[in-house]
């Protein structure tokens, strides 16, 4: 998911959102070394890096990982003991809340961010001339692809940061030399209380209440229809581990599933949700734990 970030200007992009809240982490509880301290700052210059004349963009990507780091840091004090997820979601929320404080100070600066970040749809239209590929279906196709990513990158981006937090996690863990830094994917689930946050997005995309109401709705909905995908995933991951025992098999349904992606995700989704009420794990007597 961090790949689908709508901050990645350039090929250091990723590095910006991965290696300042890594950074940060390890000098805010890491006990004090050379070695780590010495990665945190490889990590900074890595994310300060640039090609050529660093533009608008560049100093949005690196406004927000220094915000994300900042948001996961303070979230991780307050609630060490919280599931990644939920510190994860707090550090965004975060940074989010202080980037609305900083518009409440600013009238201007929402609708110049979104243009900054909404322009780059723009040139990746005009880089290509999907014309060429199959003529003007595939163009129109294309173009409702792009207008529909560009409505809701800031979803996208709440996923992509949620996911680049996953792996700091992963890589501070890596760094204690734990072996599972992370839980197995089969355990992913979070609070049934995030099905209200679902509620309260398709309430928003359906009511006609404005424009701005149906876009906030469809980005919620695209934030929780994330989550709710990968618990499905985690769901069917385990059911295909306690049922299938072959590596084989293993293998063929693992390519039957991509090649029937829609049929997968549908059916990913239908199973997310539906975990939320019917704890399908627990049912089928799975051990469940998080970190």
């Amino acid at each position: 998911m961090i790949l689908l970030s709508p901050l990645n200007s350039s090929p250091l992009g990723l590095m910006a959102i991965v290696g300042v809240p890594t950074a940060v982490a390890i000098l805010a509880f890491e006990p004090p070394q050379t070695g780590t301290a010495v990665l945190a700052l490889l990590l900074l210059a890595g994310a300060a890096a640039g090609f050529g004349e660093a533009t608008p963009l560049w100093y949005i990507e690196r406004g927000w990982a220094v915000l994300l780091a900042g948001g996961f840091a303070i979230s991780t004090t307050l609630a060490p003991g919280r599931p990644i997820l939920d510190r994860s979601l707090m550090g965004v929320a975060i940074a989010g809340g202080t980037v609305g404080a900083m518009g409440a100070q600013r009238p201007d600066l929402p609708a110049a961010l979104d243009r900054h970040v909404s322009g780059q749809f723009d040139r990746v239209l005009a880089m290509y001339d999907s014309r060429a590929f199959g003529g003007p279906v595939v163009d129109a196709a294309v173009r409702q692809f792009v207008g529909l990513w560009e409505a809701v990158y800031p979803a996208m981006l709440v996923l992509a940061s949620v996911s680049a937090l996953a792996l700091c996690v992963y890589l501070l863990g890596r760094i204690r030399g734990e072996e599972a830094a992370l839980p197995p994917l089969r355990h992913f689930r979070f609070s049934t209380h995030l099905v209200w946050v679902l509620i309260l997005g398709l309430a928003l995309l359906v009511l006609p209440a404005g424009d701005w109401a149906h876009r906030a709705g469809g980005n919620v909905v695209t934030v929780m229809g994330g989550l709710y995908l990968l618990r499905g995933a985690a769901v069917l991951v385990w059911v295909g581990a306690a049922v299938i025992s072959s590596g084989w098999v293993i293998a063929v349904w693992a390519i039957a599933a991509l090649a029937l992606y829609p049929v997968t995700i549908g059916t990913a989704l239908v199973v997310g949700v539906s975990d939320t009420w019917l704890d399908l794990r627990s049912r089928l007597g799975v051990e469940t734990g998080e970190k």
